[in-house]
């Protein structure tokens, strides 16, 4: 091989590698780019201005509200909260009425075994005799022989209530129940059956029940014959036809 000719082969060589470098670098500037921050982004970082705010996510799919048909169907099931009266929670005793307790019925037992005791309101002897009594209205109302509660109806609805009475004989065998709320109509009852000497319950209000609005009310107890006792008063959500309280608490 003539001298020619290796000068060849080695410019040959030479140039070959520097295509080759040129490549690498080309290749090697190529991937950085990739990974810098957008033209803009750059830009406003060497101007020393703020970047421009990344544009924002896409909002991910919310679950879809129950439709208000189908809830409204529903809450038609949704149980009632009923109210329970105690004679415990009396606020005010006006004229012979009084807050006492005695024996429940016979039979019924506290959770340690004892027998069962209860709270009521009653009025002993209202002073009138019987001859001055009348079957419809009562004895003539010259004192205010009653017990005040307060009532607090959580939501407007129809409520069912019912009283846990006692009678003393058929002579004192009936109580008057009064619901009073400003500006609207007095409510008044007669609770009355023929059981004697017997805790039972009894309803108030005829086969539609009472409606009543969401607030507070006057609940009055007065004496109508003497010796009616009245423990309770429930009003109930559940209707007559379908329930009826059977322990001391409804």
């Amino acid at each position: 091989m003539t001298a020619e000719n290796r000068n060849r082969i080695g410019r040959a060589a030479a140039w070959a590698a520097f295509c080759l470098a040129a490549l690498v670098i080309v290749v090697a500037i190529s991937l950085s780019s990739r990974t810098e921050a957008p033209p803009s982004i750059a830009a406003a970082e060497a101007a020393g201005a703020p970047a421009p705010a990344a544009a924002p996510e896409a909002p991910k799919p919310e679950t879809s509200a129950p439709v208000p048909a189908a809830a409204a169907a529903w809450a038609r099931f949704k149980p009632g909260a009923d109210i329970l009266v105690r004679a415990e929670d009396v606020l005010e005793l006006r004229g012979l009425m009084t807050r006492d307790e005695g024996p429940d019925n016979k039979g019924l037992v506290t959770a340690s075994g004892e027998p069962a005791r209860v709270a009521y309101v009653w009025c002993k002897d209202d002073g009138h005799a019987e001859k001055d009594r009348d079957k419809e209205t009562g004895p003539p109302e010259v004192e205010d022989h009653s017990a005040v509660f307060s009532l607090t109806v959580p939501e407007t609805r129809l409520y069912y209530p019912w009283a846990r009475v006692w009678w003393e004989d058929s002579c004192g065998n009936s109580i008057f129940v009064v619901l009073e709320r400003e500006g609207q109509k007095v409510q008044e009852y007669v609770v009355q059956d023929g059981t004697c000497e017997w805790w039972h319950w009894l309803p108030v209000t005829g086969e539609s029940g009472l409606q009543l609005e969401k607030g507070t009310y006057r609940l009055t107890v007065r004496n109508r014959e003497d010796g009616a006792r009245l423990s309770r008063i429930l009003f109930c959500t559940r209707s007559y036809a379908v329930h009826k309280p059977e322990t001391p608490e409804g």
